[in-house]
């Protein structure tokens, strides 16, 4: 016996594409920040959910304990799996350094919302994507970012048009002589 469900039709629903900054966007936020901002702790947090791509909560709850050894240690976050994330190790020192200077971060992403509006900049998670333009592993990535599965790792990891043309640049054919013709 067929339900009403299966004989309705069915509608497509379409995913919304992920979005990633390009460097000139990152740049406009930056400056936005660095211009309107009043809360001291939104530009430092910026760069290192930039870096690791961290979600701002995970970096705006963490304590001078959680930076140690060139890495932030994110533990209690919203997949509830621990995990370490190595740091630039310029960035970890300006990292501690602030700490030191200005205390623990405070609670400022209404502060980085509004840099967003400002700047016309959609997200920062996305930036994960320039990880994989620029080489990286996506098992990594996938540890990086906590996903139990491949498959949401593939979601955050989009490419450029331009990434694209590696596949003529790395296919098999790229680095033979295929001069030779069928006879």
């Amino acid at each position: 016996m067929t339900s009403w469900i299966d004989s309705a039709p069915k509608k497509r629903i379409h995913k919304k594409e992920l979005i990633f900054l390009s460097n000139d966007e990152t740049q406009l936020l930056f400056e936005d920040i660095r211009k309107n901002c009043k809360s001291c702790h939104v530009m430092i947090i910026t760069k290192i959910c930039l870096s690791t791509g961290a979600r701002w909560g995970e970096i705006e709850s963490r304590k001078d304990q959680h930076f140690k050894n060139n890495q932030v240690y994110l533990t209690y976050i919203k997949s509830k799996k621990n995990r370490i994330i190595p740091l630039d190790e310029d960035l970890f020192q300006e990292v501690k350094q602030y700490i030191r200077d200005k205390g623990e971060f405070t609670n400022c992403q209404e502060s980085f919302r509004s840099a967003l509006l400002r700047s016309g900049v959609r997200t920062v998670r996305g930036q994960v994507s320039h990880f994989m333009m620029n080489g990286g592993n996506i098992r990594v990535l996938q540890s990086i970012l906590a996903h139990s599965g491949i498959k949401m790792t593939m979601k955050y990891a989009k490419f450029s048009k331009e990434h694209l043309n590696d596949a003529v640049r790395l296919n098999p054919l790229s680095k033979m002589d295929t001069s030779w013709k069928h006879q």
